[in-house]
């Protein structure tokens, strides 16, 4: 009877280490899938954060010499030189994830076409309502054609359409205020004499006629392409890091 009750009671001592043995590994299991699955948080976190930092752009920061946007104290204090001035970012998702940028100077007065040659059509889209100045500019510049104000043009830096001046008008004060720290030319909000070229082609009068802007009203009027006339050029900046 005794023996039957030690037997009893290693197999009670068996059984419960085997629990515990289970007990054990299951404990251990389950904390390496919650560190799993922290780890995957944190790895998905830092990913949005990364992709949603652009979020944080709005007119009136600037786009460093580095290729980052920060305000121009953040910018300056980190040794950087201010190249353009933000004036409208993407946000709605309108024009493809794109943000732009404003150069600091306005260029020299040139003609749309080469006034020394016959009119001819640039190879632009001439349509007033799409943001396409940088294909626009692509067309100016090495088409058949060559314009002089394409020519003209800084590295990275394209003709704004009409529909990208409007944004640009849109957003003129905040502009303003950065474009004087960093000692750019300020758009002329106050000159109705001024007027600027677009890269817009006039439709049905693509050979001659363009489309120029005035920053002071938002208004754009039919320009004959011989006449000379300033750009204010722009950049785009691609979003998540990927600069064109």
């Amino acid at each position: 009877m005794k023996a039957s009750r030690i037997k009893l009671a290693v197999d009670a001592v068996n059984g419960n280490s085997c629990r515990m043995t289970i007990g054990l590994w299951t404990a251990i299991a389950l904390a390496g899938i919650a560190a799993l699955a922290l780890l995957s948080l944190t790895s998905c976190d830092d990913h949005l954060v990364d992709d949603l930092s652009w979020h944080d752009w709005k007119p009136g920061m600037v786009y460093c010499s580095n290729g980052h946007v920060a305000d121009f104290d953040k910018c300056t204090e980190d040794g950087f030189v201010p190249e353009a001035v933000i004036f409208y970012v993407d946000i709605a998702g309108e024009i493809e994830g794109q943000a732009y940028a404003v150069g600091l100077y306005e260029t020299a007065p040139e003609s749309f076409g080469r006034s020394d040659t016959v009119y001819a059509v640039q190879g632009t889209s001439a349509d007033y309502e799409k943001s396409d100045g940088e294909s626009n500019t692509v067309s100016m510049r090495y088409g058949n054609f060559p314009s002089p104000i394409a020519a003209a043009l800084p590295p990275k830096y394209f003709i704004p359409s009409v529909a990208e001046y409007y944004r640009l008008f849109s957003a003129r004060d905040a502009v303003n205020g950065t474009l004087g720290l960093c000692g750019g030319d300020s758009l002329p909000v106050s000159d109705e004499s001024c007027w600027y070229w677009t890269s817009t082609e006039c439709k049905g009068a693509e050979r001659d006629r363009a489309w120029r802007y005035s920053l002071f009203s938002g208004r754009f009027e039919s320009e004959d392409k011989h006449t000379m006339l300033p750009v204010r050029p722009i950049m785009m900046i691609r979003l998540n890091g990927k600069e064109k």
